[in-house]
């Protein structure tokens, strides 16, 4: 199974980053200054690496609302409480092929 990870920002990029920088972020032992004051929606796309006996392959995501303190360093994560801060279809389809993009190149479409 592939985990990918991605932060969409206030302007409307998605940044992804890889496990170990994930890891990182998450354990404290890497700021991420660019995003200091800042809270921001993060997506966690898992998937097969490779696809089943019906050629599909399974995806699970996950979302979270989090929050850098003034040095960039991650202060909190948790669910979404505003329908504002919940991700819209296009944003999670978006982040899904992104995580796809290596895998099933050209040739996958989105149920």
């Amino acid at each position: 199974m592939s985990i990918r990870h991605f932060l969409l920002t206030d302007e409307g990029a998605i940044e992804e980053f890889n496990e170990d920088e994930a890891s990182a972020v998450a354990e404290g032992k890497q700021d991420l200054p660019r995003f200091a004051d800042q809270q921001l929606r993060y997506v966690q796309v898992a998937f097969d690496d490779t696809t089943n006996e019906n050629g599909e392959i399974q995806v699970k995501t996950i979302g979270a609302i989090v929050s850098f303190d003034a040095s960039g360093r991650l202060t909190e994560a948790g669910r979404t409480h505003d329908a504002q801060d919940e991700l819209n279809e296009f944003e999670h389809d978006a982040c899904v092929q992104f995580a796809l993009r290596e895998t099933v190149p050209n040739a996958y479409a989105m149920h």
